[in-house]
C-alpha cells in the first residue's frame, strides 16, 4: 500500500495545486546549480594554483580594496563566511605573496588587505577564460532577470541564515536520529 507523503512546506506561496512538487523541484534545481557553480569556482582556483575558496577570497579582496585596501570583516560579510575562516585563508594568500597586509592608519588594531602584483597577475591570467565561462553560466538571463535574481538570492541568503538557526534550535529539542532510534524500541 502506498503511503501519502507529508508536505515539506506549509506556506501557501510554495504550494501549487495542493502539492509541494514544484517547491521540491526548485530545491533540486538550486542544489544542482549550486554544485555546478562550486565546481566552476574550484576549477577557476585550480587554474591559478589555488583552492576555490582561496580564489573567491582573492577576487573579493580585489573587488573591495579600492585605493585604501579592505578589511577581514568586509570580506567575510561580503562572502557570508566567518571572520576566522577568512583570516586563515588570507594568511595562506599572504604566504603565497598574493595578498598584502598592512596596519590600518586610523585603527592600529585592524589590518588593510590588498591584492599584490602577483595576485593581480593570476587574476588577469584567469579573466579571459572566466568571462567566457561566466557568460555561458548566466546565458539564459536578460537584464531584468539578472536584477531579479540578484535581489532574490540576497534575500534567500538571509532566509537561509534564519532557517539554519531554526534547524539548530529544533535539533537541540530532539535530533531526528534520536526520534528514529526511539521508535525502534
Amino acid at each position: 500500500m502506498r503511503r501519502a507523503r507529508k508536505q515539506t512546506v506549509t506556506r501557501p506561496a510554495l504550494i501549487v495545486d495542493g502539492s509541494d512538487s514544484e517547491f521540491r523541484q526548485l530545491v533540486h534545481d538550486l542544489l544542482a546549480f549550486s554544485g555546478r557553480i562550486e565546481a566552476i569556482r574550484n576549477r577557476f582556483g585550480e587554474r591559478i594554483g589555488l583552492t576555490g575558496r582561496q580564489y573567491t577570497i582573492l577576487i573579493t579582496i580585489a573587488h573591495l580594496q579600492g585605493s585604501e585596501g579592505t578589511g577581514i570583516t568586509a570580506v567575510s560579510t561580503h562572502l557570508h563566511l566567518s571572520g576566522a575562516f577568512v583570516t586563515t585563508e588570507v594568511n595562506r594568500l599572504i604566504a603565497l605573496d598574493l595578498v598584502e597586509k598592512e596596519l590600518d592608519a586610523e585603527d592600529r588594531r585592524r589590518v588593510r588587505l590588498s591584492v599584490s602584483a602577483a595576485g593581480f597577475m593570476r587574476l588577469d591570467e584567469l579573466a579571459r577564460c572566466q568571462a567566457q565561462v561566466n557568460d555561458a553560466l548566466f546565458d539564459c538571463l536578460d537584464r531584468p532577470d539578472f536584477q531579479a535574481l540578484r535581489r532574490i538570492f540576497s534575500e534567500l541568503v538571509d532566509c537561509a541564515d534564519k532557517a539554519q538557526m531554526l534547524q539548530s534550535y529544533l535539533d537541540g529539542i530532539e535530533a531526528p536520529s534520536k526520534r528514529v532510534a526511539n521508535k525502534d524500541r
